[in-house]
């Protein structure tokens, strides 16, 4: 059994673990595409008095600007920040909940090709119901699509918190999102595991907070073959349907029979 501390919470990494985007890498950027001219068609019926050209213009060049600065990853780049310098340049500056409203028009058509993974919804709600606190942590370009993607997938009322890099201002496997959910539920790194599908961002994330890491669906994340035996999972599972078990088995080894008791379903 790893480690001899019981369990009293659970982090979950998001896509690929809980939920994927269920088209090709060129649906997903396809996508991206309609989401841009969602965003433009958006604004345009909020008074934003933009050339279509010359809104597609700026938004693709600071994409590409911001893509060059964070080594090209698409997913380190906060759609806020683009968003806000761009119509920012055009003279025009948005309310917290107009920028709320034209993020959910730019994710929208990505958000409907999410679907949550087989056997996800009956894991969590084990978990939930033998007493576990229960959060995910999601590194993603905007908070506010994590919020999104966990409520399409049925799964929201699960969870407390829902964290992102993009809210955190860091990203996994900076452990101090894992510690900051530590923090939030007053427990010791000891007693939390987490279950993802990285071997760099979930499972050296999980380690360096002094926590258990879970692998699970690692075959399907092309990422963990440069981390394949330097970043150790204490368990690696072929599905998460598997994961109750073994939580519940790393928590009767540890000789605590008291039951957490923390697991809720939040009024969110």
């Amino acid at each position: 059994m790893a480690g001899t501390a019981p369990v009293y919470g659970i982090i979950f990494d998001l896509m690929g673990t809980l939920a994927t985007f269920t088209g090709t890498r060129e649906e997903l950027h396809a996508a991206w595409q309609r989401g841009a001219a969602e965003l433009y068609r958006h604004l345009r019926g909020t008074g934003v008095a933009i050339a279509a050209d010359d809104f597609a213009r700026a938004l693709q060049t600071t994409f590409e600007a911001d893509l060059t600065n964070n080594g090209g990853n698409p997913r380190e780049l906060s759609v806020e920040s683009v968003m806000t310098r761009v119509l920012a340049g055009f003279g025009y500056h948005l309310t917290p909940e107009e920028n709320a409203a034209a993020q959910r028009a730019y994710f929208m058509p990505e958000l409907d090709g999410w679907r949550i993974l087989p056997g996800t919804l009956a894991a969590v709600e084990a978990l939930n119901t033998e007493g576990f606190r229960l959060a995910v942590i999601s590194n993603a370009p905007s908070h506010l699509f994590v919020e999104e993607a966990v409520a399409k997938i049925g799964l929201r009322p699960f969870f407390s918190p829902v964290m992102s890099s993009a809210l955190a201002g860091a990203r996994k496997p900076d452990p101090g999102l894992f510690l900051s959910v530590a923090a939030a539920w007053e427990l010791d790194p000891a007693t939390i595991v987490v279950i993802g599908d990285g071997l760099h961002a979930d499972i050296e994330g999980a380690h360096a907070a002094g926590m258990r890491g879970i692998l699970v669906h690692g075959a399907a994340n092309p990422d963990n073959a440069t981390y394949t035996g330097t970043a150790i999972p204490d368990a690696t599972l072929a599905g998460i349907t598997e994961a109750p078990a073994l939580i519940e088995a790393w928590h009767a080894a540890s000789g605590d029979d008291a039951r957490p008791e923390t697991g809720f379903i939040e009024d969110f």
